[in-house]
């Protein structure tokens, strides 16, 4: 036995043996993962200045977190759901994983895979709205970042930029709730696009660790455009706020990927998780 595998040995024991000595060593492994890759991941020659301070941002933050100790867990998502994907997919420390995100809009407000994106995982960000897409340059520079209408109805479609810009959508029944709070929106015709065709243009591996969708309504659609024998996500994060517990069968989203060969083992508030069998 070499001494790796013995240290790896011994490692695991003591960690097992202790909840307090193994979350200890999962802190300090992260924070010092976000601290080793954080100029890999958010500095950029094209903004030396501006992405040096945003390094040293990111630098300063996995301090901080060390100071306030284990039982701080931050999220920077709606309601939790990067802590939920972390938690169902359990990556290791060493992992540096590959995710796509459609409908992912700011790159870090709101965002399901920004934290992921902080460990040193990297992917697709795919949204219609162009002026979001464009923050990706400076928030997230090693993302591939597509300003697209993604669906599996092919031609073209109104998308309805929202004054509160997270609700924008393509569906134009979604408008009323806008409507009734006042809110503004501009209508544009963009040609759609199928997520194979995208993925396909941007060299994405086939085996994908996490897929995010959130489109407002639209997301059936987005996963009926994705070619499941050619791509193949561990994990499925999708919004449907249609979702019934007691009559699962019921939902297109849920008989859809039921078929794919995805078992359906989480729904929390309005999103559903979907894992792949034999994953």
């Amino acid at each position: 036995m070499n001494f790796k595998n013995f240290l790896r040995k011994k490692l695991a024991r003591y960690l097992n043996n202790s909840a307090y000595s193994r979350s200890f060593f999962t802190l300090y492994g992260v924070a010092f993962k976000e601290i080793r890759l954080s100029f890999r991941q958010f500095f950029s020659w094209k903004r030396p200045i501006t992405t040096l301070f945003r390094t040293l941002a990111i630098i300063f933050s996995a301090l901080v977190r060390l100071l306030l100790g284990r039982n701080l867990k931050y999220s920077f998502a709606y309601t939790g759901e990067d802590r939920i994907l972390e938690g169902i997919y359990k990556p290791l420390i060493t992992e540096n994983g590959y995710y796509v995100d459609v409908g992912c809009n700011h790159p870090k407000f709101l965002s399901n895979t920004y934290g992921l994106y902080r460990k040193g995982w990297r992917g697709i960000c795919v949204d219609a709205n162009p002026i979001v897409i464009q923050k990706f340059d400076y928030l997230r520079p090693r993302d591939i970042a597509v300003s697209a209408l993604v669906s599996d109805e092919l031609g073209e479609k109104n998308f309805y930029t929202i004054e509160n810009n997270v609700l924008s959508t393509v569906e134009i029944e979604n408008l009323r709730d806008a409507e009734k709070q006042g809110l503004s929106y501009q209508t544009s015709k963009l040609q759609t696009r199928t997520l194979t065709s995208i993925l396909d243009e941007n060299d994405c591996p086939s085996e994908i660790g996490i897929l995010s969708v959130d489109v407002e309504e639209h997301d059936f659609n987005v996963l009926k455009s994705l070619d499941f024998q050619k791509y193949s996500p561990k994990l499925i994060i999708v919004e449907d706020e249609t979702y019934q517990v007691d009559f699962p069968e019921n939902n297109l989203i849920y008989s859809f990927l039921k078929d794919q060969g995805y078992d359906l083992i989480g729904f929390v508030l309005t999103n559903l998780y979907f894992l792949r069998k034999g994953r």
